[in-house]
């Protein structure tokens, strides 16, 4: 399945987020800066003319595709362009919507041949906006991976990387300084404290060590006052 039109704009609203793929100028799907460098896409660009499928050794091109396999090819590109999807996210979506197990597996084998569907890629891409705007700790990430349909082995890929590139100490430290902590918090608050970061995903060791440096913090502010 040749996944086909003229590249006309890759954009993006702000550094670091995701950028739009615009193909004859719709927005076609959000990719990460890696995908458009190891995929070569550029204005200009058929899409479909892209270094994958067949000519990488991918899956070999389908001379015709059906109706069906057309609409559940637009459909999935439609998804695509709103967020990163998994594979099997975009399997799902599909498959209520009503197209034949046939015609869903035909137009993934065409986006993931073509680099467009990447489950390795949209992990990424999660974690790192996790990491970014509302961290997590491992546990809640893994959850939030599994959720979405991504293999086991790429959700501990993913979480290995994550957690080597940013401590989760310091990311527990982040999510406690947007929080107010009251004066001299008691062993109530302090327990409080725990069970919040608990629900989002933190280890026991990085929770202690935050708490502690929170209250110690705010202790400190307030002698200094």
């Amino acid at each position: 399945m040749t996944v086909g039109g003229k590249i006309t704009a890759i954009e993006s609203a702000a550094e670091g987020l995701p950028l739009t793929v615009y193909v004859d100028g719709r927005p076609t799907l959000k990719v990460t800066r890696e995908m458009v460098e190891r995929l070569g896409l550029k204005v200009g660009m058929n899409l479909g003319s892209a270094e994958t499928g067949a000519s990488a050794g991918g899956p070999p091109q389908e001379p015709e595709e059906d109706d069906e396999l057309r609409r559940a090819r637009d459909a999935a590109l439609r998804l695509l362009a709103v967020r990163a999807r998994s594979v099997a996210e975009v399997r799902n979506r599909l498959a209520r919507k009503g197209f034949s197990p046939e015609s869903v597996s035909a137009a993934l084998r065409g986006l993931e041949g073509a680099g467009l569907l990447d489950d390795r890629e949209f992990a990424r891409l999660w974690a790192e906006e996790r990491v970014r705007l509302r961290p997590v700790g491992p546990r809640r990430l893994r959850s939030e991976l599994a959720s979405k349909g991504v293999p086991p082995g790429v959700i501990e890929e993913t979480l290995r990387r994550t957690y080597e590139e940013h401590d989760e100490r310091e990311l527990a430290d982040r999510v406690l300084r947007k929080r107010r902590i009251g004066k001299n918090p008691d062993a109530g608050e302090t327990r409080r404290l725990r069970a919040f970061l608990l629900r989002r995903g933190f280890g026991y060791e990085a929770i202690d060590e935050a708490v502690k440096r929170a209250c110690s913090e705010n202790d400190d502010a307030e002698t200094d006052v």
